[in-house]
């Protein structure tokens, strides 16, 4: 295992769990060209400095979905770290609303790329997230959260460990 590496980034992010009134959870899909990657996830993203987490998750929301998120309880944190791109994230996943109901989700983008990589924003069922040939990340959204959720949160594992690539 390694240890601290100081030329590694270290970057905290915030996501959004929403679920719509069917149970469907807002999701981003994203589609790389260049390194040939497909994969949805949770709206979401770095925080900015001075920014608290919360403050980011609106923020990534807004960008990503065009939605206002009210964001709610700290449901999961889960670290990836690529050594390739010497990246280490920390990622603290939050339950959300949104804050205006009948609010229209549509694709927005992320304003640190040029090239950008989000092509939708919607809500899946919890079918479409299990069936899916497309990466989902994190994982646990396939099965685990579902669990979790009926569970209403109670007892669940709330650190999702180290993913490495």
């Amino acid at each position: 295992m390694r240890r601290w590496q100081p030329q590694m980034l270290f970057r905290v992010r915030a996501s959004a769990l929403i679920l719509n009134e069917h149970d469907e959870l807002l999701m981003v899909l994203h589609n790389d060209p260049l390194m040939k990657e497909t994969w949805l996830m949770p709206p979401g993203g770095g925080l900015e400095a001075g920014e608290n987490a919360l403050e980011a998750l609106v923020r990534e929301v807004k960008e990503e979905c065009g939605v206002t998120c009210q964001p709610e309880e700290l449901l999961y944190v889960r670290e990836y770290v690529s050594d390739n791109a010497q990246l280490h994230h920390l990622g603290m996943f939050f339950r959300g609303a949104l804050a205006k109901k009948h609010e229209k989700v549509v694709a927005g983008n992320d304003p640190e790329l040029e090239k950008q990589l989000i092509q939708e924003c919607r809500f899946y069922s919890r079918e479409e997230l299990q069936n899916t040939t497309i990466d989902i990340y994190p994982e646990i959204l396939k099965d685990q959260f579902w669990k979790d959720l009926k569970n209403e949160f109670i007892g669940h594992q709330v650190y999702l460990g180290q993913q490495r690539d």
